[in-house]
C-alpha cells in the first residue's frame, strides 16, 4: 500500500507530504485546486509522464518520493531478483534537475524508466480518463477470468510443463547434432582414438625412452669421454692421477716420519687412490654398458617422431598424449549416449504436451462454463451503477496449436454501453468514468492476493449521483477491505464511505496546491459544501452528518 508521498516542486505545488491509510480514502476539492495532482505525480515517479513543464520554479530541482508498505509476495521476489528489495518497504523517488534532467531511484538504487514502469505497474492500479488501465489489457483480462474461476493450481501446474518442456529444448539445441554430423563426429573420434592408442604411450615411459634413445645416439661421444678418463688416471707416463697419488704418497710417508702429527694427511692421501681405482673399475664397466645397436636406434627415433607429430597435431606435449586419448574416448561414448538421451528428452517433450493439452482444454472448458456467470454479475452491477443499457460478454478463442504458460485461450472483454451501439473491446470505450467503474466492478468480483496492493480512481463518478452514487460508494468501500483504495470525487455521497478524507485546496495568493488530511468535523464542512456548493447551511451541514453516520 501507498504509505505516504512527498512532492517538492511540482506543477502547482510548492511542497507537501502527506501519509495514507488502509481501506479507502477519497480526495476532494472546487474545481481546478488540483484533486489529480497527486496521480500525476505517481505517474511521473513510476516513470508513465514526460518530465518536460512539471517543474514549477525552474530555479530548484522537482522531487517526488513515493513510500509503500509491500505484502505481495510476487512483488517482494521480482525485487529481491532485480536486488531492488529493502525488507517489505519500497521507495520510488524520482528527481528532475533544473536542466530537466531526470533520475529514478528504488530502495536509493538507480533504475530506468522501462523497469521502473513494470513494477510500478504491479503496485499501483491507476483508472482514470487519460491513464493506460491495466484491465485493458489481454493479459490482465484473461488472469482476471482465471482469479473469478480459480484455476491458479492448473495454471502452475502448465507452467511447470512449459518450463520442462523448454529446458529439454536447450539441452537438445545445445548438445544434438544431425545425422550427417553425428556420423562425421564419430567418425573423426574414432580415427583419432585408433590413432592415438597405437602410438601413446604414458608419461614415465616416454621419458624412458627418451633418455635411452639419447644415450645410443650419443654412445660414441660416452665411449670417447670414458677412455679421456681412464687414460687421466692410468696413463703410463708420470702425468696420470696414479702416479700422481704415488708420488704424494712417497712425500707424506717422508713428512710422517719426521712429524708423526701429519699422519692423517697420509691416511686421506691413500683413501683418494683408493676412490681413484674404484672410479677406474666403474668408467671400465660403464664403457662395457654402452651398447650402438643401431637397429634399436632408428626404432626409438621412429617413435619419438611419431609421438612429437601427434603432439603437434593436438597442440601438445608428448606427455599429455595419454590425457588426450582418455578425453575422445570419454567424449565418443558421451556422442553414443547423447543419441538414445536425445530420443529419451523428445519422447518427455511428447508426454509434458499430451499432459499440456489435457490440463489446457480443461482450463479452457472451465473457462467458457464460468465466463458466462461472469458476465452475468459484471452486467448486473454495472446496471446499478447507472449503466442501464450495457451488456458486458467475454469472448474467449481457442488455438491448440498455441504452447503458453496460460493455456491456448485468449480472453477478452468485450462491451456495449448502449442498445444501439456494438459488442467492442474495453479499450474502445470512450468514457473513463464507465471504464473505472467496470474496473472496479471486475476488481470486486475477480480479486485475488496476487493483485496491486492499491487502486486509483479518478473521474469514476462521472455523470452519475443520486441513489447510483451511494451503490458505487459501497462497492469502492467493498473493494477497499482487499486493497487500498484512493479516489478522487466530487460527490458526496462517494465521500462520506471512505474511511480517510482528504482536502484538495489552492492558495491563491501564491498559487499552489495543499494538501489536508480532514478531522471529522472539518470533513462534515468539507461534505456540506460538495452538497450546497460555496454557501454552507444548517440543512447542508446536516445532511452531511447524515451521510456519515
Amino acid at each position: 500500500m501507498l504509505s505516504s508521498i512527498y512532492i517538492k516542486n511540482f506543477a502547482i505545488i510548492d511542497e507537501l507530504e502527506i501519509d495514507f491509510h488502509n481501506n479507502m480514502s477519497v480526495l476532494t476539492g472546487e474545481t481546478g485546486a488540483g484533486k489529480s495532482i497527486l496521480i500525476d505525480a505517481i505517474n511521473i515517479v513510476f516513470g508513465n509522464k514526460k518530465t518536460n513543464k512539471v517543474i514549477r520554479n525552474e530555479q530548484f530541482d522537482t522531487e517526488i518520493i513515493c513510500q509503500f508498505n509491500i505484502s505481495n509476495k510476487n512483488i517482494i521476489k521480482i525485487l529481491e531478483e532485480k536486488d531492488l528489495a529493502d525488507s517489505n518497504e519500497c521507495i520510488f523517488r524520482r528527481k528532475i534537475n533544473k536542466k530537466n534532467i531526470s533520475k529514478i531511484y528504488i530502495n536509493d538504487k538507480p533504475v530506468n524508466s522501462s523497469t521502473a514502469k513494470s513494477i510500478g505497474s504491479l503496485i499501483i492500479d491507476i483508472h482514470g480518463q487519460h491513464e493506460n488501465q491495466l484491465i485493458l489489457s489481454d493479459d490482465e483480462q484473461r488472469n482476471r477470468l482465471d482469479n473469478f474461476i480459480n484455476i491458479k493450481e492448473d495454471k502452475l501446474l502448465i507452467q511447470k510443463i512449459i518450463s520442462d518442456i523448454n529446458a529439454i529444448k536447450k539441452y537438445l539445441s545445445e548438445n544434438s547434432l544431425d545425422i550427417d554430423q553425428y556420423q562425421s563426429s564419430v567418425s573423426l573420434l574414432e580415427y583419432e582414438i585408433k590413432e592415438l592408442e597405437n602410438e601413446v604411450i604414458d608419461a614415465e615411459e616416454y621419458n624412458k625412452i627418451s633418455e635411452e634413445y639419447k644415450k645410443l645416439s650419443n654412445s660414441e661421444i660416452l665411449k670417447d669421454k670414458v677412455y679421456q678418463c681412464l687414460d687421466i688416471i692410468e696413463n703410463t707416463s708420470e702425468q696420470d692421477i696414479t702416479s700422481m697419488l704415488s708420488n704424494i704418497n712417497k712425500n707424506l710417508i717422508d713428512i710422517n716420519n719426521i712429524d708423526q702429527n701429519a699422519n692423517n694427511l697420509l691416511d686421506i692421501n691413500i683413501n683418494i687412490q683408493d676412490e681413484v681405482k674404484s672410479l677406474s673399475k666403474l668408467l671400465e664397466k660403464y664403457t662395457n654398458s654402452i651398447n650402438s645397436d643401431e637397429e634399436k636406434l632408428v626404432m626409438l627415433n621412429e617413435k619419438i617422431l611419431s609421438l612429437n607429430n601427434l603432439a603437434k597435431k593436438y597442440n601438445s606435449s608428448e606427455s599429455e598424449l595419454q590425457s588426450i586419448l582418455t578425453d575422445k574416448i570419454t567424449k565418443l561414448d558421451n556422442l553414443k549416449n547423447s543419441k538414445s538421451n536425445i530420443e529419451e528428452n523428445k519422447n518427455k517433450i511428447n508426454k509434458n504436451l499430451v499432459d499440456y493439452h489435457k490440463i489446457s482444454e480443461k482450463i479452457s472448458k472451465i473457462r467458457k462454463q464460468k465466463a458466462v456467470i461472469l458476465e452475468k454479475k459484471i452486467t448486473n452491477n454495472l446496471k446499478k451503477l447507472g449503466m442501464d443499457d450495457c451488456e458486458f460478454k467475454i469472448d474467449i478463442l481457442s488455438d491448440k496449436n498455441i504452447i503458453t504458460k496460460n493455456g491456448y485461450d485468449k480472453v477478452s472483454f468485450l462491451i456495449k454501453t448502449n442498445k444501439k451501439s456494438k459488442l467492442l473491446p474495453l479499450k474502445e470505450i470512450a468514457s473513463g468514468g464507465e471504464l473505472s467503474r467496470l474496473s472496479l466492478v471486475i476488481q470486486l468480483e475477480t480479486r485475488s492476493n496476487d493483485d496491486c496492493e492499491t487502486m486509483i480512481f479518478d473521474e469514476i463518478d462521472t455523470g452519475i449521483g443520486g441513489a447510483t452514487a451511494e451503490i458505487l460508494g459501497n462497492h469502492l468501500t467493498k473493494l477497499s477491505e482487499k486493497t487500498q483504495v484512493l479516489c478522487v470525487t466530487h460527490l458526496a455521497q462517494i465521500a462520506a464511505k471512505s474511511s480517510h478524507h482528504y482536502l484538495v485546496s489552492k492558495d491563491k495568493n501564491i498559487s499552489t496546491t495543499k494538501l489536508e488530511y480532514l478531522s471529522n468535523e472539518k470533513r462534515i464542512n468539507e461534505l456540506a459544501r460538495m452538497i450546497g456548493g460555496i454557501e454552507v447551511t444548517e440543512k447542508t451541514l446536516q445532511f452531511a452528518k447524515e451521510l456519515l453516520s
